[in-house]
This record gives structure tokens, sequence and C-alpha cells, in this order.
């Protein structure tokens, strides 16, 4: 069994890449630089040592799988319903398999192989069920705040769901987790879809592990701009100037 292994949500249509249609290649296929987005993100965890990586994949997944090969292995989220259903589909892939697993978004191509083995570090030494990246912005406005007891992890809060004390706080979620494996798949099937969008969320885990008094911690990024996420141009064109500069 594996100490680590590293699941990779890259299913999405990329529709706010391409002027709210759907594009002609999975979101994580659009190029940064001379490479697939995608490319960057397999790399950044490979260079932190993580040897096995499942990509879910979805919309256009053989361009995803034709590009990236057998170095990884597959699941497929035949339908969007969200990053907590994006998890479920790799159960069959991995439980069983690894003892740890990591969690991120393939649109997210910038964390640094040091920030991931920081996190891995803290998550061996602290022993927690969930361990999380976070980001520290003076303008977090959109995001999902995390709320602290002490160094301890006790809730994110939606940006439309804060308080005004609670919009104060500077510190957010970019979505990077590493779980205890079996607490995972011992839990993952207890999401549900009561919102708006009717979808599985992915951070309904922290709230669970919450209730039952898991500790989890977080360690902020060390640049705010590892945490950009590419749905838009914009964000796509920030992300191409960022990795000119060399980070």
């Amino acid at each position: 069994m594996e100490k680590y292994a590293a699941i990779i949500l890259a299913a999405g249509k990329g529709t706010r890449m391409n002027e709210g249609r759907a594009s002609e290649i999975p979101k994580v296929m659009y190029q940064l630089e001379d490479k697939p987005i995608i490319w960057y993100a397999v790399k950044s965890v490979e260079e932190a040592g993580i040897n096995k990586i499942v990509l879910v994949v979805g919309y256009k997944k053989e361009m995803v799988q034709d590009f990236i090969g057998d170095k990884v292995e597959y699941a497929e989220q035949k339908e969007q319903l969200g990053t907590g259903h994006a998890v479920m589909v790799t159960q069959d892939v991995l439980e069983g398999r690894a003892e740890n697993i990591i969690v991120f978004y393939g649109d997210c191509p910038l964390y640094r192989p040091e920030t991931i083995k920081k996190l891995i570090t803290k998550y061996e030494a602290k022993k927690p069920t969930i361990a999380m990246l976070s980001v520290i912005s003076d303008d977090p406005t959109g995001y999902g705040r995390l709320i602290r007891h002490g160094e301890d992890v006790v809730g994110i809060i939606e940006h439309k769901d804060c308080t005004p004390e609670q919009l104060q706080i500077k510190e957010w979620n970019p979505g990077f987790y590493i779980f205890e494996a079996q607490w995972l798949w011992d839990n993952i099937d207890k999401l549900q879809t009561n919102n708006v969008q009717k979808e599985y969320y992915l951070t309904d885990l922290i709230a669970m592990a919450v209730k039952q008094n898991r500790k989890i911690i977080a360690v902020p990024v060390g640049e705010e701009n590892e945490a950009i996420g590419i749905n838009t141009p914009e964000q796509h064109k920030e992300a191409e100037e960022v990795l000119k500069k060399g980070r």
C-alpha cells in the first residue's frame, strides 16, 4: 500500500473559458506557455514525491488521457455532480491502496512541490484527519473563509454566508486537501445534495469532520499566486504571467 495517493479533479468543460459555451477541449487542456494546464498539476505532485496519481476525467476525456498517458490512473465522472462526487468515483480505484489521499483541482497548476511537501510534513507531525492548504489575501472576496479555534480549523464559511465579522477574515480555502484515507472512504457516501446546485460538495466533509470532533489543520501557501485557479481568460492570463516570471 502506498503512503500517499493524489486525486486530481480534471473533468470540467471550461465553459467560462469560452464565453459561456462548452469548449472544444476540456478546461485542463488549455495551454499555459507550451503545456496544458493539467501537465503542471501532475508535475507538482510528482515532484513532491507522490507516485500514485488518479485523474478524474469526464468531458472529452480522451484528450486528457492521450496527452498524460499511462503514468497515472483514471476514474471517469460521467455526470458533473460536484467535487464530492468527483472524489466518490475514485473509490473503486483507490480504496485500500493508499493510507492518505491528496485531493486538488486540475485547473490549479501553480502549487510548488515544496509547498505540498510542507503540508505533508505538518500532516505527519500533527496527525489530523484532514490537512489543507490555505491562502491569506488582502482581498479574499468570493472565497470560503477558514474559521479557526487556536491552530485548528473548525469550519469553512462560504463568502455569501459570512457575518460582517467573518468577512474580515483574510484566510481562505483554495481546495487542496490531505485526507486520512479510511476516514475519507467511510464518510464520502454521507455527502448530500441539499444545496441549490444539487451537487455533492467536497467542502461538506470539513463540516462532517468538525461534527465528529476530528482534528483539521491548515497551512498557508508560501505565495498567494500558487493558488490561482484557472476558470476565466483573465485568470489564464494571470497564471501565464506568473509562469513567465518564474513564479
